[in-house]
């Protein structure tokens, strides 16, 4: 037991005391935990949350990198055994895609957590809310695959149970996103590309027949397209950067990871290339002329969810802003061409009108021109922009800044969208501008 003497040399920061190790110790114990309590109170002003199960999660990882290392192991004894990725048995090809699928996942989660403790180390335990969300989005799911991944191993005649390709959790809708949540993103492609090509050597054998040589380099492909975006990503990224090179940053290390988790599950099961091409619906929109503002027959109200139209004809406020926007679109035959994408991923059944949980939808945006609310069911990239399922999205067109001397607003608005009463309308050009509204 440690006398008054040294309790009170290391209250005082006083070292004279004969026991000097356990003076040392004892000092390290009361700064850990002045820290401590300092950390919790920097955490609780800073509205952090604790991160305790996070952590579980996070020590539950090591049963996934076992089982990874156990894949690759498995994979090279296969390939020794001259036997292909098209001919290596159903179960093996599911145990191979469940480890891959745990393995992205368990990344994703630790180091987003490790990330945020490296940027704030002051509140190491805690996290923002946004980071446990996104967090926890990742981590659920892993005990899922493992699970799958340990029956396939243990059964020959397992059938997964999951519609494949499978695709990553939906990313939180804060614009930009937290620069730890790019330190973390950044840190999980070096690791997934290390991984994904050491997968990808067994597909360097003479075991592979000459049938197979164009998928191979479909395969190959995709992993150029996701080294190059994660490449990208890391030689953009740098504390403090300007908001549109963030989010470039933001936009290609999300590429880079949903690219890697899609390769890894082609590596593992290779029927699935065909199924992870995304809709080409650019090439599909079609007529190539098509009717302008000001042609006799053009529709105005084509931009508008159909269930809602006829409401918004009734307004004399929502005709003036109709006719607002076309007014100030300084190209019209860009934004029709968007539609007519938009068009023809919902004729495809790629996207389908959003629902919520009790399969009601739910409808349109809520600025001018009232555009519906798209749900992913299918990749799909309209306006050069790539989706996937799970997420949701509407064409967000607004003339307030270009009245107001601005820029047209013409984008792709992906997030998640929530029910409400409000509504806005650009504000007419005339100097007596009547409406009360919020412009949008």
């Amino acid at each position: 037991m440690p006398t008054l003497l040294a309790l009170l040399s290391v209250a005082m920061g006083n070292a004279r005391y004969d026991d000097w190790e356990l003076t040392q110790r004892l000092r390290k114990k009361f700064m850990a935990e002045r820290t401590g309590i300092f950390g919790k109170f920097l955490a609780l002003v800073q509205g952090e949350v604790p991160a305790d199960a996070l952590e579980a999660y996070r020590r539950g990882g090591q049963a996934v990198y076992d089982l990874l290392q156990q894949v690759e192991n498995r994979r090279l004894e296969l390939k020794i055994e001259g036997l292909n990725p098209w001919t290596v048995d159903p179960a093996t090809q599911a145990q191979f895609l469940c480890a891959w699928n745990a393995f992205v996942l368990q990344t994703l989660g630790d180091q987003f957590l490790e990330a945020d403790y490296q940027g704030n180390p002051a509140t190491t335990g805690y996290v923002p809310p946004m980071t446990a969300e996104q967090s926890l989005a990742f981590y659920s799911q892993v005990g899922s695959w493992l699970s799958r991944a340990r029956q396939a191993q243990n059964n020959p005649a397992y059938r997964l149970d999951v519609r494949l390709p499978a695709y990553l959790p939906p990313w939180g809708d804060d614009k930009p996103c937290p620069t730890t949540h790019l330190d973390g993103m950044v840190a999980a492609t070096r690791l997934l590309r290390t991984h994904a090509e050491a997968a990808i050597a067994v597909f360097e054998s003479e075991t592979i027949p000459p049938d197979k040589q164009t998928a191979i380099h479909q395969i190959r492909q995709l992993l150029a397209a996701a080294t190059s975006e994660a490449e990208y990503a890391e030689q953009l990224w740098a504390p403090n950067l300007p908001q549109e090179v963030h989010e470039q940053v933001e936009e290609r290390a999300k590429n880079a990871l949903e690219c890697y988790y899609h390769l890894g599950q082609i590596l593992a099961m290779p029927q699935l290339l065909d199924r992870t091409q995304p809709s080409k619906t650019q090439s599909t929109a079609l007529p190539t002329r098509r009717l302008l503002p000001g042609d006799a027959d053009f529709d105005p109200w084509c931009l508008t969810d159909p269930a809602i139209r006829d409401k918004w004809q009734c307004s004399p406020e929502a005709r003036e802003a109709i006719s607002t926007l076309w007014e100030s679109d300084p190209d019209p035959q860009q934004t029709l061409a968007i539609q007519a994408e938009i068009d023809t991923a919902l004729a495809l059944g790629d996207i389908v009108y959003a629902t919520d949980q009790w399969g009601t939808r739910l409808g349109h945006y809520y600025c001018c021109p009232w555009a519906p609310i798209y749900a992913l069911k299918r990749p799909v990239a309209i306006a050069r922009q790539q989706m996937y399922p799970g997420q949701e999205f509407t064409f967000d067109v607004s003339a307030m800044a270009a009245i107001d001397g601005g820029t047209f607003k013409r984008q792709i608005l992906v997030k998640s969208f929530q029910p409400t009463s409000e509504s806005c309308l650009p504000r007419p050009r005339t100097r007596h501008r009547h409406s009360r509204h919020r412009g949008c």
